[in-house]
């Protein structure tokens, strides 16, 4: 194999039913000199002797390396030290490449040298009826607010990107990924990135494919975890990411503050209800922009939407009760 231009580091553990379409998405692409790292964390159901054997049998850009520890900044370190590639890509088994994704990264990079990372959209996908729930409110602004990887915008710099294209000297520069950080391991490094002075670039034109949880619970467990550990991204860098990041806790704060105060201070039982209505007309109208791409799915937009918002703030609250007592102890 020539020398790699871009390495691309896949973080992968129980991965059977979606590793090889992530796999061939790269393989089919655009461009040639690339490596694919999968770096394993002792899967259970083949996927590693899937990986091999496309390595051994079929394409010799992919190497299988393992993670004995199991956890996704491991994985990715692993991969980052073992990577051969000007670039250094990170990716999630559960996600399928345009065949222009390198391409695409590549031209932002070239076309922006400032940038210390290029990034593009992420597009959720489902075969499932509640799948395709989750999907439609991981796509629209009601669901997740401005983050423009989940729901487009113009290109430009932002605050985080999602699986990322970074240049090989920014890790040098600023170390691996926090391997203390068990989830919310990527929004650490892009906010220390950004905090130190360096721009991520989002492009429209870099697109993947992310498969949705298939369960509801899964998705509220992945929710809840993101906001759980979202306070210590902030407190490790000094500094808030983007204010959407707290508007679950908000949220979530005033439902319990509302709910209280109707009971105790009838004068609050209007405002209570007025601000539930509010949130409820604006999912109602995201629902509706929802229902072309993703048809009868969407009768659970609005719950499956709230459900979320109520994970992400408990467990944000969570994180920052579990803080303060860590700190007082």
């Amino acid at each position: 194999m020539s020398s790699p231009i871009v390495s691309i580091v896949i973080a992968c553990r129980n991965e059977a039913s979606y590793i090889e379409n992530c796999l061939r998405g790269f393989l089919r692409g655009s461009v040639r000199e690339i490596e694919l790292l999968v770096v394993d964390g002792d899967s259970e159901d083949g996927s590693a002797a899937l990986v091999e054997r496309i390595a051994t049998t079929e394409d010799s850009r992919v190497r299988l390396l393992h993670n004995p520890a199991r956890r996704t900044p491991m994985a990715f370190n692993a991969g980052i030290r073992a990577a051969r590639g000007q670039f250094i890509a990170i990716f999630g088994a559960h996600s399928v490449p345009a065949p222009n994704w390198v391409q695409a990264n590549l031209a932002v990079l070239a076309a922006h040298p400032e940038a210390a990372a290029a990034g593009g959209l992420l597009r959720t996908v489902s075969h499932t009826f509640i799948g395709n729930a989750i999907a439609a409110a991981l796509s629209s602004p009601f669901g997740v607010g401005n983050v423009r990887f989940r729901v487009g915008g113009p290109p430009g710099p932002v605050d985080t990107v999602v699986f990322g294209c970074y240049r090989r000297e920014v890790f040098a520069r600023h170390g691996l990924f926090d391997e203390s950080f068990l989830t919310n391991q990527d929004d650490e490094f892009n906010l220390r990135l950004v905090s130190r002075g360096e721009t991520l670039y989002f492009d429209p034109a870099i697109q993947l494919d992310y498969n949705a949880r298939p369960t509801w619970t899964k998705a509220l467990e992945q929710y809840w975890r993101y906001g759980r550990y979202k306070l210590n991204v902030f407190r490790r860098n000094g500094q808030i990411g983007s204010w959407r990041q707290l508007a679950p806790a908000a949220w979530t704060a005033f439902l319990l503050l509302g709910f209280l105060g109707a009971i105790f201070v009838p004068a609050l039982r209007l405002p209570a209800l007025l601000g539930v209505a509010a949130y409820v007309a604006a999912g109602l109208v995201a629902m509706v922009a929802k229902v072309p791409q993703y048809g009868a799915a969407c009768l659970l937009f609005l719950p499956v939407a709230a459900s979320i918002h109520l994970a992400y703030g408990i467990g944000t609250w969570q994180g920052l009760f579990e803080t303060g007592y860590a700190q007082r102890h």
